[in-house]
């Protein structure tokens, strides 16, 4: 959930600055995603009797100045996704809880696809390399 909220502000932070539509578009969605899964997990602590943490919401300014490259923002924000779904599987692994376990899973193919857009993103502008694909032998076969 922390990593969640931490996210959530730098994203909101992020989406701000932003200078292209398409790049400030797939923050906002990172964002609510983020929110989705502090809600999915707050309820889970709400249910026990626990005290689900505070946002970091108040902590982003109302600053609109960019001060980092839409690059710069989207490699940040993959590297956030690549350690939350690192999260997700310790999380699944360490936690003796079913329910816990099938929601972290059932949530890794939502943010895998968003990892997945934010990547296809990136190639288009040429900030990241296409990955090598694997030939398709059965077109290769056809002659």
């Amino acid at each position: 959930m922390q990593t969640n909220a931490i996210g959530k502000a730098l994203i909101t932070g992020f989406a701000q600055t932003a200078k292209t539509d398409e790049v400030k578009q797939y923050l906002l969605r990172g964002k609510e995603l983020s929110q989705k899964y502090i809600d999915i997990f707050s309820n889970f602590l709400i249910k026990e009797d626990l005290p689900a943490p505070m946002s970091w919401d108040s902590s982003v300014t109302d600053s609109t100045t960019s001060v980092f490259s839409d690059k710069l923002i989207m490699f940040h924000i993959s590297a956030m996704i690549a350690a939350g779904v690192g999260n997700f599987g310790m999380a699944m692994a360490a936690s003796p809880r079913k329910d816990l376990g099938l929601k972290y899973a059932s949530l890794i193919p939502e943010i895998s696809l968003y990892a997945a857009d934010g990547a296809k993103i990136m190639i288009k502008h040429g900030w990241m390399e296409e990955p090598p694909q694997a030939d398709d032998r059965k077109d290769l076969s056809k002659g």
